[in-house]
């Protein structure tokens, strides 16, 4: 693989000056070759342009995916959704007490389980998921400008694919 950039280097050492930078960067060569290690540092990029992107809606990415989880699903629980977003249960009810105090979310007790709690989304909500979900769109487009139409496909699919690998059950 090709030596590590100036800019890949000033992204994951932590800030530095362009001229430290370009003075000595450092060899992330087998870094490079960890899919873990590139898939943290693509998430983190990814995450910091998805808040200048989402900005105008003070909108993070877990406030995104509640609403779209919440939005095509016809019943989904806080428990439901904990799992998914692979978030410690505490943690998303707050989040989902303040969208529920911001008029975009709804609580219920399931009829199925009344030990669980289901969520709706308001017609607010509804109008504020499908209002990201069109941004999402033009943010999805920019982020993946550096593949070819194909090869984005490409992307996506391999990148289904070992999600769900890795989601499947292990022995330990």
């Amino acid at each position: 693989m090709d030596k590590p950039t100036n800019e890949m280097h000033e992204r994951v050492s932590g800030p530095r000056s362009a001229q430290q930078a370009k003075t000595r960067p450092l060899d992330l060569t087998a870094l490079r070759q960890t899919p873990g290690f590139m898939i943290r540092i693509l998430q983190l990029e990814v995450f910091d342009r998805f808040y200048r992107f989402f900005k105008p809606m003070g909108m993070s990415p877990v406030d995104y995916a509640i609403l779209l989880i919440v939005r095509d699903n016809k019943t989904v629980t806080q428990s439901e959704l904990a799992a998914v977003l692979k978030m410690q249960l505490p943690n998303l009810v707050k989040i989902l007490t303040r969208m529920e105090q911001e008029g975009t979310l709804k609580r219920k007790r399931s009829s199925r389980d009344r030990r669980a709690v289901e969520l709706s989304l308001t017609a607010a909500g509804h109008k504020r998921a499908d209002e990201a979900d069109q941004l999402n769109q033009a943010f999805n487009k920019q982020t993946l400008a550096a593949l070819a139409k194909q090869e984005r496909v490409l992307f996506m699919q391999l990148l289904t694919r070992l999600v769900e690998e890795h989601l499947k059950p292990r022995d330990p």
